[in-house]
């Protein structure tokens, strides 16, 4: 490999190294000392340790209604969603999976998806979290061409299928 290729290779991986050490990162929560997802994370994140347990019993039993999910697929371009949550709390272990089941089943596309953790005091490590002002998780923050269109705080109106497409069909 020449200077030029070794070039080329380290800006293409170290960007990736770089970024990928700021996700799934895990520290000890202040209440029980088990560990948690703090700051930027990864669905891959949420399906590991003692939540991906409950991310997989969650995801697997959750059936959302099929003629809500038809619709949610003919309203889903230009939308972004940003979910912020705690993997120590029930709310997020139990809606989150159920969030990521709809999602699949419509195809969504993940890379408009953010994913942030909290500690039980709502904060982030390193990722600012005061202009969304979350005091619940989880907290999905719907948005469509940058706009906020919607939330759904700790658990939905109806059901998450639903009320993503009550947020879908904003304009």
């Amino acid at each position: 490999m020449n200077a030029r290729s070794s070039l080329l290779v380290a800006l293409v991986i170290l960007p990736l190294f770089i970024y990928t050490q700021d996700i799934n990162k895990v520290i000890a929560d202040s209440k029980n000392g088990k560990e948690i997802l703090i700051g930027n994370c990864d669905r891959q994140g949420l399906e590991k340790g003692e939540f991906g347990e409950l991310f997989d019993q969650y995801y697997q039993i959750y059936e959302p209604d099929k003629a809500v999910l038809t619709e949610l697929k003919t309203k889903q371009v230009g939308i972004e969603i940003l979910v912020v949550l705690g993997t120590w709390c029930s709310d997020s272990q139990e809606q989150v999976p159920k969030f990521f089941k709809i999602l699949d089943k419509i195809r969504f596309d993940k890379k408009s998806v953010q994913l942030i953790c909290v500690d039980r005091d709502k904060k982030a490590g390193e990722v600012d979290l005061v202009n969304y002002n979350i005091e619940k998780v989880p907290t999905f923050i719907v948005y469509r061409k940058g706009r906020e269109i919607g939330r759904i705080i700790e658990t939905p109106y109806a059901t998450l299928e639903k009320d993503l497409l009550m947020f879908f069909s904003e304009n």
